[in-house]
Protein backbone atom coordinates (compact mmCIF):
# COMPACT_ATOMS: atom_id res chain seq x y z
CA UNK A 1 0.00 0.00 0.00
CA UNK A 2 1.00 3.63 -0.84
CA UNK A 3 0.44 4.93 3.17
CA UNK A 4 0.88 9.12 3.82
CA UNK A 5 2.05 9.94 7.81
CA UNK A 6 1.44 13.58 8.77
CA UNK A 7 3.22 14.01 12.19
CA UNK A 8 4.38 17.71 13.60
CA UNK A 9 7.98 15.97 14.44
CA UNK A 10 9.71 13.04 13.10
CA UNK A 11 13.44 12.04 13.72
CA UNK A 12 15.99 13.94 14.07
CA UNK A 13 13.57 15.86 15.96
CA UNK A 14 13.77 13.49 19.30
CA UNK A 15 12.83 16.43 21.46
CA UNK A 16 8.87 15.58 20.40
CA UNK A 17 9.15 12.88 22.72
CA UNK A 18 6.94 9.87 21.67
CA UNK A 19 5.40 11.16 18.46
CA UNK A 20 8.46 11.18 16.88
CA UNK A 21 9.43 8.20 18.13
CA UNK A 22 5.99 6.34 17.28
CA UNK A 23 5.67 7.64 14.25
CA UNK A 24 9.32 6.42 12.69
CA UNK A 25 9.22 2.60 14.81
CA UNK A 26 5.61 2.69 12.63
CA UNK A 27 6.92 3.92 9.46
CA UNK A 28 10.07 1.77 9.30
CA UNK A 29 8.22 -1.99 10.64
CA UNK A 30 5.38 -1.42 6.95
CA UNK A 31 8.73 -0.16 4.92
CA UNK A 32 10.11 -3.81 6.22
CA UNK A 33 6.99 -5.10 5.45
CA UNK A 34 6.68 -4.49 1.72
CA UNK A 35 4.64 -0.93 2.05
CA UNK A 36 4.88 2.57 0.72
CA UNK A 37 5.63 5.30 3.12
CA UNK A 38 5.76 9.02 3.10
CA UNK A 39 6.39 11.09 6.14
CA UNK A 40 5.32 15.09 5.72
CA UNK A 41 6.52 16.63 8.74
CA UNK A 42 7.91 20.18 9.85
CA UNK A 43 11.60 21.02 9.85
CA UNK A 44 11.61 21.68 13.59
CA UNK A 45 13.94 20.12 15.78
CA UNK A 46 12.51 21.35 18.84
CA UNK A 47 10.84 24.31 20.45
CA UNK A 48 13.80 26.74 19.18
CA UNK A 49 15.92 24.92 16.50
CA UNK A 50 15.40 24.19 13.04
CA UNK A 51 16.91 21.24 10.67
CA UNK A 52 17.05 23.47 7.80
CA UNK A 53 16.42 26.99 6.59
CA UNK A 54 14.28 25.63 3.54
CA UNK A 55 11.89 22.56 2.76
CA UNK A 56 13.93 18.94 2.39
CA UNK A 57 13.14 15.75 0.74
CA UNK A 58 15.17 12.43 2.26
CA UNK A 59 14.97 8.78 1.85
CA UNK A 60 16.03 7.42 5.00
CA UNK A 61 15.60 3.34 5.79
CA UNK A 62 13.03 3.17 2.51
CA UNK A 63 10.97 5.77 4.01
CA UNK A 64 10.54 8.91 2.13
CA UNK A 65 10.39 12.09 4.36
CA UNK A 66 9.11 15.47 3.88
CA UNK A 67 10.64 18.16 5.96
CA UNK A 68 8.41 21.49 5.67
CA UNK A 69 10.16 24.73 5.74
CA UNK A 70 8.61 26.41 9.06
CA UNK A 71 7.89 29.66 8.19
CA UNK A 72 6.29 30.87 11.40
CA UNK A 73 6.38 29.41 15.01
CA UNK A 74 5.36 28.85 18.47
CA UNK A 75 7.06 26.50 20.34
CA UNK A 76 5.93 23.01 18.34
CA UNK A 77 3.71 24.88 16.35
CA UNK A 78 4.01 26.28 12.77
CA UNK A 79 2.85 27.44 9.24
CA UNK A 80 4.53 25.03 6.44
CA UNK A 81 3.40 27.20 3.55
CA UNK A 82 5.57 24.53 1.10
CA UNK A 83 2.73 22.07 1.68
CA UNK A 84 0.55 23.66 -1.05
CA UNK A 85 3.09 22.35 -3.66
CA UNK A 86 2.52 18.88 -2.60
CA UNK A 87 -1.13 18.58 -2.50
CA UNK A 88 -1.44 17.67 -6.21
CA UNK A 89 0.61 14.21 -5.19
CA UNK A 90 -2.30 13.35 -2.38
CA UNK A 91 -4.10 11.04 -5.44
CA UNK A 92 -0.93 8.74 -5.24
CA UNK A 93 -1.77 7.77 -1.59
CA UNK A 94 -4.54 4.58 -0.65
CA UNK A 95 -4.43 7.04 2.57
CA UNK A 96 -3.41 9.03 5.41
CA UNK A 97 -2.40 8.18 8.75
CA UNK A 98 -2.42 11.31 10.75
CA UNK A 99 -0.62 11.95 14.03
CA UNK A 100 -1.52 14.46 16.61
CA UNK A 101 -4.32 17.36 15.93
CA UNK A 102 -4.45 20.92 15.75
CA UNK A 103 -1.48 21.97 13.54
CA UNK A 104 -1.23 23.59 10.17
CA UNK A 105 -0.38 20.12 8.07
CA UNK A 106 -3.00 17.90 9.34
CA UNK A 107 -5.64 20.64 9.22
CA UNK A 108 -4.91 21.51 5.27
CA UNK A 109 -3.82 17.91 4.26
CA UNK A 110 -7.21 16.50 5.38
CA UNK A 111 -9.15 19.58 3.97
CA UNK A 112 -7.31 18.60 0.50
CA UNK A 113 -7.76 14.57 1.49
CA UNK A 114 -11.74 15.34 1.49
CA UNK A 115 -11.87 17.33 -2.02
CA UNK A 116 -10.44 14.45 -3.89
CA UNK A 117 -12.01 11.65 -1.61
CA UNK A 118 -8.99 10.09 0.21
CA UNK A 119 -9.68 8.58 3.29
CA UNK A 120 -7.41 9.68 6.59
CA UNK A 121 -7.18 8.47 10.25
CA UNK A 122 -6.58 10.15 13.07
CA UNK A 123 -4.63 9.33 15.54
CA UNK A 124 -4.98 12.48 18.38
CA UNK A 125 -1.49 10.95 20.75
CA UNK A 126 -3.49 12.57 24.04
CA UNK A 127 -3.80 15.82 22.51
CA UNK A 128 -7.68 15.40 22.07
CA UNK A 129 -8.42 16.74 25.09
CA UNK A 130 -7.81 20.54 25.40
CA UNK A 131 -5.74 20.65 28.09
CA UNK A 132 -2.04 22.77 29.56
CA UNK A 133 -1.45 25.96 27.83
CA UNK A 134 -3.47 28.06 25.63
CA UNK A 135 -6.78 26.34 26.23
CA UNK A 136 -8.93 28.96 24.30
CA UNK A 137 -7.14 28.66 21.36
CA UNK A 138 -7.65 24.78 21.77
CA UNK A 139 -11.44 25.12 21.75
CA UNK A 140 -11.38 27.70 19.10
CA UNK A 141 -9.39 25.51 16.78
CA UNK A 142 -11.84 22.55 17.79
CA UNK A 143 -15.03 24.91 16.79
CA UNK A 144 -13.37 25.52 13.43
CA UNK A 145 -11.69 22.49 11.82
CA UNK A 146 -11.80 19.94 14.77
CA UNK A 147 -15.05 18.86 14.48
CA UNK A 148 -14.91 18.83 10.80
CA UNK A 149 -11.20 16.31 10.78
CA UNK A 150 -13.20 14.10 13.13
CA UNK A 151 -16.14 13.99 11.33
CA UNK A 152 -14.78 12.98 8.19
CA UNK A 153 -12.04 10.77 9.35
CA UNK A 154 -12.66 7.08 8.18
CA UNK A 155 -11.21 6.11 12.06
CA UNK A 156 -9.94 7.65 14.99
CA UNK A 157 -7.32 5.80 16.51
CA UNK A 158 -6.88 5.78 20.54
CA UNK A 159 -3.99 4.04 22.13
CA UNK A 160 -5.65 2.84 25.78
CA UNK A 161 -9.01 2.51 27.02
CA UNK A 162 -8.66 5.53 28.97
CA UNK A 163 -8.22 7.57 25.31
CA UNK A 164 -11.36 5.97 23.73
CA UNK A 165 -13.19 7.22 26.57
CA UNK A 166 -12.26 10.46 26.09
CA UNK A 167 -12.93 10.30 22.54
CA UNK A 168 -16.32 9.48 23.05
CA UNK A 169 -16.90 12.41 25.40
CA UNK A 170 -15.45 14.46 22.84
CA UNK A 171 -18.08 13.31 20.63
CA UNK A 172 -16.86 11.10 18.31
CA UNK A 173 -18.99 8.15 17.49
CA UNK A 174 -17.77 4.77 19.41
CA UNK A 175 -18.18 2.86 16.19
CA UNK A 176 -15.32 4.94 14.54
CA UNK A 177 -12.96 4.39 17.40
CA UNK A 178 -10.32 1.52 17.38
CA UNK A 179 -8.05 0.82 20.43
CA UNK A 180 -4.32 0.42 19.36
CA UNK A 181 -1.51 0.24 22.26
CA UNK A 182 1.81 1.79 21.54
CA UNK A 183 4.69 -0.82 21.20
CA UNK A 184 8.84 -0.70 21.62
CA UNK A 185 11.35 -1.49 19.39
CA UNK A 186 12.40 -4.56 21.39
CA UNK A 187 16.29 -4.67 19.78
CA UNK A 188 16.93 -1.33 21.50
CA UNK A 189 16.67 -2.90 25.17
CA UNK A 190 18.40 -7.05 23.51
CA UNK A 191 21.05 -6.71 25.40
CA UNK A 192 20.71 -4.31 28.30
CA UNK A 193 23.64 -2.28 29.29
CA UNK A 194 25.32 -3.66 32.44
CA UNK A 195 24.08 -2.18 35.32
CA UNK A 196 26.09 0.35 36.96
CA UNK A 197 27.32 2.50 33.87
CA UNK A 198 25.33 5.32 33.71
CA UNK A 199 25.57 5.44 37.56
CA UNK A 200 29.78 5.31 36.91
CA UNK A 201 29.26 8.23 34.04
CA UNK A 202 27.25 10.41 36.52
CA UNK A 203 29.26 9.91 39.83
CA UNK A 204 26.52 8.13 41.64
CA UNK A 205 27.27 5.50 43.96
CA UNK A 206 26.71 1.52 43.81
CA UNK A 207 24.85 2.15 47.33
CA UNK A 208 22.71 4.97 46.31
CA UNK A 209 18.91 4.86 45.36
CA UNK A 210 17.83 6.13 42.33
CA UNK A 211 14.40 7.94 41.74
CA UNK A 212 13.74 8.22 37.99
CA UNK A 213 11.55 10.56 35.86
CA UNK A 214 12.31 10.25 32.19
CA UNK A 215 10.56 12.06 29.82
CA UNK A 216 9.41 15.71 28.08
CA UNK A 217 9.77 18.78 31.02
CA UNK A 218 5.73 19.65 30.37
CA UNK A 219 3.10 20.84 32.53
CA UNK A 220 0.86 17.72 32.46
CA UNK A 221 3.43 15.62 33.40
CA UNK A 222 3.27 17.17 37.04
CA UNK A 223 7.20 17.32 37.87
CA UNK A 224 6.51 19.44 40.97
CA UNK A 225 4.48 17.33 42.41
CA UNK A 226 7.14 14.62 42.82
CA UNK A 227 9.59 17.09 43.71
CA UNK A 228 7.66 17.66 46.29
CA UNK A 229 6.96 14.07 47.92
CA UNK A 230 10.65 13.10 47.37
CA UNK A 231 11.33 16.30 49.54
CA UNK A 232 9.00 15.59 52.30
CA UNK A 233 10.25 12.38 52.41
CA UNK A 234 14.12 13.47 53.27
CA UNK A 235 15.59 10.24 52.04
CA UNK A 236 18.50 9.42 52.96
CA UNK A 237 21.00 8.22 50.23
CA UNK A 238 18.67 8.92 47.99
CA UNK A 239 18.49 11.05 44.57
CA UNK A 240 15.69 11.96 42.16
CA UNK A 241 17.24 12.28 38.52
CA UNK A 242 14.99 14.71 36.03
CA UNK A 243 15.85 13.72 32.49
CA UNK A 244 14.15 15.45 29.34
CA UNK A 245 13.81 18.30 26.92
CA UNK A 246 12.07 21.25 27.81
CA UNK A 247 9.06 21.76 26.55
CA UNK A 248 8.79 25.52 26.93
CA UNK A 249 5.96 25.91 28.80
CA UNK A 250 7.26 27.39 32.20
CA UNK A 251 7.91 23.64 33.91
CA UNK A 252 11.61 24.05 33.70
CA UNK A 253 11.14 27.18 35.67
CA UNK A 254 8.77 25.43 38.20
CA UNK A 255 11.32 22.75 38.61
CA UNK A 256 14.05 24.72 39.81
CA UNK A 257 11.60 26.73 41.74
CA UNK A 258 10.24 23.29 43.62
CA UNK A 259 14.11 22.46 44.23
CA UNK A 260 15.43 25.71 45.29
CA UNK A 261 12.34 26.35 47.78
CA UNK A 262 12.96 22.99 49.33
CA UNK A 263 16.72 22.99 49.69
CA UNK A 264 16.99 19.86 47.50
CA UNK A 265 20.09 21.13 45.38
CA UNK A 266 22.01 18.45 46.66
CA UNK A 267 20.16 15.61 45.92
CA UNK A 268 18.13 16.42 42.52
CA UNK A 269 19.15 16.90 39.42
CA UNK A 270 17.90 18.04 36.75
CA UNK A 271 19.91 16.57 33.20
CA UNK A 272 19.85 17.03 29.06
CA UNK A 273 17.27 14.65 27.62
CA UNK A 274 18.83 11.07 26.79
CA UNK A 275 18.40 9.11 23.35
CA UNK A 276 19.47 5.40 22.16
CA UNK A 277 21.53 3.47 24.62
CA UNK A 278 22.27 5.88 26.50
CA UNK A 279 18.73 6.47 27.29
CA UNK A 280 18.19 2.72 28.11
CA UNK A 281 21.45 2.43 30.30
CA UNK A 282 19.38 5.09 32.63
CA UNK A 283 16.90 3.13 33.17
CA UNK A 284 18.42 -0.35 33.66
CA UNK A 285 20.26 1.72 36.49
CA UNK A 286 16.97 3.23 38.56
CA UNK A 287 15.64 1.68 41.21
CA UNK A 288 12.20 3.38 40.53
CA UNK A 289 10.74 4.73 37.67
CA UNK A 290 8.27 7.59 37.98
CA UNK A 291 5.78 9.23 35.58
CA UNK A 292 3.05 11.37 37.92
CA UNK A 293 1.24 12.61 34.93
CA UNK A 294 -2.08 14.34 35.18
CA UNK A 295 -2.95 12.76 31.40
CA UNK A 296 -1.12 10.87 29.28
CA UNK A 297 -2.74 8.49 26.20
CA UNK A 298 -0.33 5.65 26.88
CA UNK A 299 3.01 6.52 28.67
CA UNK A 300 5.61 5.34 26.45
CA UNK A 301 8.41 5.65 28.79
CA UNK A 302 6.63 3.25 31.42
CA UNK A 303 7.16 0.92 28.76
CA UNK A 304 10.91 1.36 28.60
CA UNK A 305 11.56 0.89 31.59
CA UNK A 306 9.38 -2.04 32.12
CA UNK A 307 11.50 -3.66 29.23
CA UNK A 308 14.79 -2.88 31.34
CA UNK A 309 13.00 -4.61 34.50
CA UNK A 310 12.83 -1.09 36.40
CA UNK A 311 10.00 -1.24 38.88
CA UNK A 312 7.89 1.52 38.19
CA UNK A 313 5.02 3.97 39.80
CA UNK A 314 2.51 5.35 37.36
CA UNK A 315 -1.19 7.89 38.03
CA UNK A 316 -4.41 6.20 37.12
CA UNK A 317 -4.21 9.15 34.63
CA UNK A 318 -1.94 7.06 32.27
CA UNK A 319 -3.61 4.80 29.39
CA UNK A 320 -0.62 2.20 30.36
CA UNK A 321 -1.68 2.17 34.25
CA UNK A 322 -3.78 -1.38 33.96
CA UNK A 323 -0.47 -2.62 32.16
CA UNK A 324 1.52 -1.94 35.04
CA UNK A 325 -1.10 -2.69 38.04
CA UNK A 326 -0.46 -5.67 40.43
CA UNK A 327 2.23 -6.67 38.16
CA UNK A 328 5.44 -4.12 37.85
CA UNK A 329 4.91 -1.64 39.90
CA UNK A 330 2.38 0.65 41.69
CA UNK A 331 -1.23 2.97 39.95
CA UNK A 332 -2.17 5.94 42.17
CA UNK A 333 -3.69 8.94 42.35
CA UNK A 334 -1.50 11.64 41.11
CA UNK A 335 -1.74 12.95 44.52
CA UNK A 336 0.99 13.36 46.85
CA UNK A 337 0.33 11.76 49.91
CA UNK A 338 -0.37 8.63 47.68
CA UNK A 339 3.01 9.05 45.68
CA UNK A 340 4.73 9.00 48.94
CA UNK A 341 3.47 5.93 50.11
CA UNK A 342 3.88 4.45 47.09
CA UNK A 343 7.79 5.28 46.89
CA UNK A 344 8.47 4.06 50.76
CA UNK A 345 6.58 0.48 49.71
CA UNK A 346 9.27 0.15 46.64
CA UNK A 347 12.38 1.37 48.37
CA UNK A 348 11.84 0.20 51.64
CA UNK A 349 10.89 -3.39 50.58
CA UNK A 350 13.61 -5.22 49.14
CA UNK A 351 11.88 -8.17 48.15
CA UNK A 352 8.91 -6.53 46.64
CA UNK A 353 10.90 -4.34 44.46
CA UNK A 354 13.12 -7.88 42.86
CA UNK A 355 9.60 -9.36 42.63
CA UNK A 356 8.29 -6.32 40.49
CA UNK A 357 11.73 -6.03 38.83
CA UNK A 358 11.33 -9.53 37.62
CA UNK A 359 7.79 -9.05 36.34
CA UNK A 360 8.70 -6.26 34.65
CA UNK A 361 11.09 -8.29 32.45
CA UNK A 362 8.74 -10.99 31.83
CA UNK A 363 6.42 -8.26 30.38
CA UNK A 364 8.34 -7.57 27.36
CA UNK A 365 6.51 -10.08 24.89
CA UNK A 366 3.10 -8.09 25.69
CA UNK A 367 5.63 -4.97 24.25
CA UNK A 368 6.63 -5.68 21.19
CA UNK A 369 5.31 -3.84 18.00
CA UNK A 370 4.46 -6.34 16.14
CA UNK A 371 0.88 -6.61 17.37
CA UNK A 372 -0.05 -2.96 17.06
CA UNK A 373 1.54 -3.27 13.46
CA UNK A 374 -0.96 -6.80 12.37
CA UNK A 375 -3.80 -4.71 13.51
CA UNK A 376 -2.40 -1.45 11.52
CA UNK A 377 -2.68 -3.51 8.19
CA UNK A 378 -5.49 -4.67 8.64
CA UNK A 379 -7.43 -1.45 9.19
CA UNK A 380 -5.86 0.06 6.35
CA UNK A 381 -6.66 -2.48 4.11
CA UNK A 382 -10.18 -2.02 5.14
CA UNK A 383 -10.32 1.20 5.04
CA UNK A 384 -8.87 1.65 1.64
CA UNK A 385 -10.91 -0.85 0.13
CA UNK A 386 -14.33 0.04 1.18
CA UNK A 387 -13.47 3.56 0.17
CA UNK A 388 -14.67 4.88 -3.29
CA UNK A 389 -11.96 7.13 -4.66
CA UNK A 390 -13.99 10.14 -6.60
CA UNK A 391 -13.28 9.70 -10.40
CA UNK A 392 -11.75 14.20 -10.18
CA UNK A 393 -8.46 15.01 -8.39
CA UNK A 394 -7.16 17.67 -6.68
CA UNK A 395 -5.77 19.25 -10.17
CA UNK A 396 -2.52 21.21 -10.38
CA UNK A 397 -1.66 22.51 -6.91
CA UNK A 398 -1.46 26.40 -8.54
CA UNK A 399 -5.11 26.13 -9.41
CA UNK A 400 -5.76 25.67 -5.32
CA UNK A 401 -6.63 28.61 -3.63
CA UNK A 402 -7.41 29.04 0.29
CA UNK A 403 -10.18 27.48 1.11
CA UNK A 404 -13.04 29.79 2.17
CA UNK A 405 -14.62 27.10 4.29
CA UNK A 406 -12.34 23.88 6.04
CA UNK A 407 -15.50 22.13 6.79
Amino acid sequence: MRILKLTRCFPPALAGGGMSQTVSHIARELVRRGHEVTVYTSNLLDAARRLSDRTLVVEEEGIRVVYFHTVLRYRWDGVQPDVFRYLGELERFDLIHVYGVRDFLSTLVCWAARRCGLPYIVEPMGMLLPIGRSLWKKRAYDRLFGRALFAHAARVIVTSGQEAEEAIAWGIPGEKIVVRRNGLDLSEFDPLPSRGTFRARGGIGDDERVILYLGRLAVKKNIPLLIEAFGEMRLPNTRLLIIGPDDGDGTRRAIEHAIARMGLEDSVCVLDPLYGRQRVSALVDADVFVLPSMHENFGNAVAEALACGTPVIVTNRCGVAPLVEGRAGFVIEPEKEALKDALRRLLQDDALRRRFAKQALQLRGELSWGEPIDQLERLYVEIAHRTPRRPEAIGETEDLRWPSSWA
